[in-house]
């Protein structure tokens, strides 16, 4: 989408905004829902919140329970993840700065291992 005065460029926040938003309206897994929460920095989606996600070396997706110490969650794959994102992305209406912002998300757990 080019940048007129109708489309002006979004600030990352108002991104986060636009993604939350949008993946909010779409029914999905609930522990997909968690996981989007939690890349998106959402609180109270989902019962438990997880507070934080991590990458193993084998490119597996582990989940860190809000109050926990630990990573117990396996979640799945990072591939798995992606894929996902980008089978949600029309479903939601994600424009390209929003599914950017997700794959970005993603790519940070991904350099955290």
């Amino acid at each position: 989408m080019p940048v007129t005065p109708d489309h002006p460029i979004r600030e990352p926040e108002q991104i986060r905004l636009d993604v939350s938003r949008k993946v909010r309206s779409v029914q999905v897994s609930d522990q997909f829902t968690a996981i989007l929460a939690c890349l998106i920095g959402e609180k109270g989606w989902t019962t438990p919140v997880l507070a934080e996600l991590v990458a193993t070396s084998d490119g597996m997706l582990l989940g860190r329970p809000e109050g926990e110490p630990e990573f117990r969650g396996f979640l799945g794959s990072l591939d798995d993840l992606l894929r996902n994102i980008h089978g949600l992305a029309p479903v939601a209406e994600l424009d390209g700065d929003e599914v950017g912002y997700l794959v970005a998300r993603v790519a940070k757990i991904k350099r955290r291992r």
